[in-house]
């Protein structure tokens, strides 16, 4: 037999298979050139800049932010020189400052203030900036997530001006002034787990830092990236060096492309911006500020100079930049130069430019540089550019470029094809698009450009008020941050309100949620006015964490015709749940629930009444969880039993309803339907609780390992009720906050004692009004709320609005060896607490009566954290301010405990009170309330002090490491760890 023709086959299978290839080669192709989305930025820059807005501000108002050096960041006078050429000194007086460089918001990021003092402030500039880029972006939970970090960073002023001293070097010193740490504590602190790669390239290693963020996120390395750099002027060094090359300008101004133009001014500040792909930023519906469509970096090699640029690679780097966007030189309306000023750069940069950006008489492009407004930012420059260059954009307006008046001589161009913009000009688009260039060279030879596009605009989106009301909660790490929150929240909605849901919902989705809150319930702007005006009145304690709800569900009897009404039609998961619950039941929900008649009879009869009630508590259930209000508990009587059991995973909905159902057949027919309940009792299905279980038929806490059984149910058919029990049984497992779920509030008027109480409805109350100020308290309680889920099935949009403001206060080194280097900001630290106050000791505290000794050994353990954390280490023992403020509950490593720390406190722990606590019980999860029960627990165990020569657990108590003693004591003690006890030392930053 002939074996059949198999070509056709073959060759299909072929063509299918290059199909294949070609359509992934396509993807591969179009994933490295995926354009990029600006979703968020943050900002701190001369002239006051705080902010996208106040940038904005500085720029449309052609602000020359340019000013004196500051008296704390050196002596100028002992420098200035006029003259280039005499050794040790500046040729400028003049630079562009940011106010208040020496504070910084330690608590916020849970830094101590002895670390903070250590901590180069541009450290401290990249995590203030970065979380407020997060935030303007809507992005701030980002814990977890595959977010890269790229910064670009550049001097070390810092620790050339403070750490002179090999004494004065600590591990925070190491830490706080090393510039990979730079973007690796930002990527730490927030859990970040991309990429995170500090950049010095010089001048333009902020601008670097985005183009490698931009090719991280088209590789897939990371989905989410925050880049940019910093840049601070600390040191005279810098400056002094600039003058002896010749480069800085004595008249302190950035006349960039003027025939004045005589070297640049120095500056400093810190810019970041949020990236994403542009697809998942418009999947996510992101407010997209720009689109950076591609860029190209290379390097001058061997110009005529070191630090000379090189024209012939300005013009192939521009090209390639090009060629990478996909954009024709003619679609480039205006360019972001580098724009040094100086008489050797300026030319070459204009002239590439001209080169590679030809245009016909009339269709000019127009160039500028925001170092005429501030200076020369080094680190921080491009991305300060690239910033500006997003607000035009944004704005559809070019801003003035300041200080020129024609252009220089020694830019050999006879006719321009560009024009500089001498006053705020409005951008017009070529063919339909706003698209610039941004470049940044670096001193180094490395060069960047970039191209950068006007995002899409976003569709409006219709007004969603089905839910009358909104929740604003509002969160803080201090009761000072939360009062600044409140102030900024209310500027803007009396400012310019956009629609309340969408600013509650921006604020509530986009932000962390903190210990100190508050939330208001309010349906317009004026009513969260006045509402957050009469919160502000009321102190703000930081709440319990996460603290437990117990649901109580309501019984028979409960509800009337039309409850819950309002819900049904404004609550897309609420209305969901009834429907279900309809589509199960044999007889009609609807009419029953919401009849054409108030006075209708059907609520009067159980067989109706029963199932109703029980639908309305599965829904509010439903509600609550979907809001991320869980159960820790539940309790029901009658109909409630029923809920609560289906809540508790006992049983599933379908019989749930059945055993309702028969429940109230039951209760019509009388005694004679018994036979029939227990037989459907018999059949339903159940399952071991999945949360506690607690029962008025019995007052007991159902057993985790096993259902109720049929026989439980029985006790439905008109046993006795338990309940009072059930709420006493909650209560001893430290169950103490209740919320109703039903229609009314009989259940939670019976219960006393101080318990918080709260309806999910109320009769003769708005249904919305109920919940919302439940979920308020709860809230304010410390109950962590899904807030996305919270606005599920609805329509909203996001809007600015006010981010996190910092509560800062002074950290800042007093170097023994300062002489003529004053700190920045006022006075000098406070002076060390009185040293005169007796030690506590074991033997002390077993004296005094068993009911104080909590008390006092907390107290103590209190002031010498807050001791700890706030003094200095080593030979340099000078504290830095006031002592940290220890509360009861506060984790220890939220305040800033590391690892030496706890070594330290472990150490006097042991000495004073002959206890040995292992290292990880003082890190993890530590607090001044678990520490002092533990060692009290202890000190229970043994029934006298141990012998003076008695070794400790793990070596001689007089061999561990004094307080005073150096950092290599503790590393020693390290050593002489268990092996246990060391690896939770070691991975102990995995827990902060």
């Amino acid at each position: 037999m002939t074996a059949p023709d198999t070509s056709a086959a073959t060759l299909k299978r072929a063509l299918a298979a290059i199909d294949q290839l070609q359509r992934d080669l396509a993807a591969a192709r179009d994933q490295r050139a995926e354009p990029i989305a600006v979703v968020g930025l943050g900002c701190r820059f001369p002239g006051g800049v705080v902010d996208a807005d106040s940038y904005w501000r500085l720029l449309a108002d052609g602000v020359d932010a340019i000013q004196d050096i500051p008296p704390d960041r050196w002596n100028v006078d002992a420098f200035y020189q006029s003259e280039v050429g005499h050794p040790g000194t500046m040729t400028t007086r003049w630079g562009g400052f940011l106010d208040r460089i020496d504070e910084f918001d330690a608590a916020f990021f849970g830094i101590s203030p002895l670390e903070a003092e250590a901590m180069d402030p541009n450290q401290r500039l990249v995590l203030e900036v970065a979380w407020e880029a997060l935030e303007h972006a809507g992005h701030a939970r980002m814990a977890g997530s595959r977010t890269g970090v790229f910064v670009g960073v550049l001097g070390s002023d810092y620790a050339l001006r403070n750490f002179r001293r090999p004494d004065e070097v600590t591990p925070y010193v190491l830490t706080g002034n090393a510039h990979s740490i730079v973007s690796g504590r930002l990527a730490y602190l927030l859990d970040l787990r991309g990429p995170a790669v500090s950049v010095d390239t010089a001048c333009s290693s902020s601008l670097v830092s985005v183009h490698l963020a931009c090719q991280s996120l088209r590789s897939g390395e990371c989905d989410t990236a925050l880049a940019g750099g910093v840049n601070v002027m600390l040191s005279p060094l810098p400056t002094i060096g600039f003058s002896q090359f010749g480069m800085m300008a004595p008249d302190g101004r950035c006349r960039t492309f003027d025939a004045a133009a005589n070297g640049f001014v120095r500056g400093e500040g810190c810019g970041m911006v949020v990236l994403k792909r542009l697809s998942d930023a418009l999947a996510a519906d992101d407010d997209v500020l720009a689109v950076i469509r591609g860029g190209a970096m290379n390097q001058d090699g061997r110009s005529t100079g070191l630090t000379a640029p090189n024209v012939m690679s300005q013009r192939d780097l521009l090209r390639r930049a090009l060629d990478a966007a996909g954009v024709r030189p003619e679609q480039v309306s205006y360019v972001e130069a580098h724009g040094t000023a100086t008489t050797l750069g300026d030319p070459i940069e204009a002239e590439a430019l001209a080169e590679v950006y030809p245009a016909e008489p009339g269709a000019e492009w127009h160039l500028g540089s925001v170092k005429t407004n501030f200076g020369h930012l080094e680190a921080a420059a491009g991305v300060a550019g690239l910033i500006k260059v997003i607000l035009a954009l944004r704005h559809r307006a070019i801003p003035a470029h300041l200080h020129f008046e024609r252009l220089s001589p020694l830019i050999g161009l006879d006719r321009p094809p560009f024009t500089v913009p001498t006053r705020l000009t409005e951008w017009a688009p070529r063919d339909g698009r706003r698209i610039a260039g941004v470049s940044s060279f670096g001193l180094s030879g490395t060069n960047v450009h970039l191209l950068v596009e006007e995002g899409p605009q976003r569709q409006p989106v219709e007004a969603d008020d089905r839910r009358p009301l909104s929740v604003l909660a509002l969160s803080a790490r201090s009761e000072e941050g939360l009062r600044a929150l409140v102030s900024r929240h209310r500027e803007v909605l009396a400012a310019a309100p956009a629609r309340l849901a969408d600013h509650c919902w921006s604020a509530n989705t986009g932000r962390m949620h903190f210990a100190h809150r508050l939330a208001v319930v309010a349906g317009t702007a004026e009513e969260v006015d006045a509402a957050l005006a009469a919160a502000t009145e009321q102190p703000a304690p930081a709440a319990a964490r996460d603290p437990e709800v117990t649901f109580l569900f309501s019984g028979d009897g409960a509800g009337s015709p039309g409850m819950a009404r309002t819900l049904y039609e404004t609550s897309p998961v609420f209305r969901e749940a009834i429907e279900r619950c309809d589509e199960l039941l044999p007889d009609p929900l609807l009419p029953v629930l919401f009849p054409a008649r108030p006075d209708a009879a059907d609520l009067r009869r159980p067989a109706r009444s029963q199932p109703a009630l029980f639908a309305v508590e599965y829904a509010l259930a439903q509600l609550w969880r979907s809001w991320g209000v869980e159960p820790a508990a539940v309790l029901g009587r009658g109909v409630g039993e029923v809920a609560a059991a289906c809540t508790a995973g006992v049983l599933k909905l379908e019989g749930a309803l059945r055993l309702v159902t028969e429940r109230a057949r039951l209760a019509e027919a009388g005694t004679a339907g018994l036979d029939a309940f227990h037989r459907a009792v018999a059949e339903i299905g159940q399952a071991p609780p999945r949360i506690p279980f607690v029962s008025s038929l019995t007052g007991e806490l159902q057993p985790w390992d096993r259902a109720p059984g049929a026989e439980h149910w029985s006790g439905l058919a008109g046993g006795p009720e338990r309940f009072a029990e059930g709420v006493a049984e909650l209560r001893g497992l430290g169950h103490h906050r209740f919320l109703g779920i039903g229609p009314d509030t009989t259940m939670l008027d019976d219960l006393d004692g101080d318990l918080l109480r709260l309806p999910s409805l109320r009769p003769g109350t708005d249904d919305w009004e109920t919940m919302l100020g439940a979920l308020a308290e709860l809230y304010r309680q410390g109950t962590d709320v899904d807030w996305l889920g919270f606005d599920r099935g609805y329509r909203r949009t996001r809007v600015p609005v006010p981010t996190t403001p910092f509560v800062r206060t002074r950290h800042w080194y007093e170097s023994a060896s300062e002489t003529d280097l004053p700190a920045p900001g006022p006075g000098s630290a406070a002076a060390p607490a009185s040293a005169g106050e007796p030690l506590l000791t074991r033997e002390a505290l077993l004296a005094l009566p068993p009911a104080e000794r909590f008390d006092v050994l907390a107290d103590h353990l209190a002031r010498g954290v807050g001791a700890a954390l706030s003094s200095g280490s080593a030979a340099r023992r000078k504290a830095a301010g006031a002592a940290v403020q220890v509360g009861l509950d506060q984790p220890f490593l939220e305040l800033g405990m590391d690892s030496l720390m706890a070594m330290g406190l472990r150490n006097q722990i042991r000495t004073r009170f002959g206890v040995t606590l292992p290292i990880a019980g003082l890190l993890q999860g530590a607090s001044v309330r678990r520490l002092a029960d533990r060692i009290l627990a202890l000190l229970d165990e043994t029934d006298a002090p141990p012998a003076a020569d008695a070794p400790a657990a793990d070596g001689p108590a007089t061999d561990a490491p004094a307080a005073d003693d150096p950092t290599d004591a503790l590393l020693a003690e390290l050593e002489r760890l268990p092996a246990d006890e060391r690896q939770a030392l070691l991975a102990e930053g995995n827990d902060r």
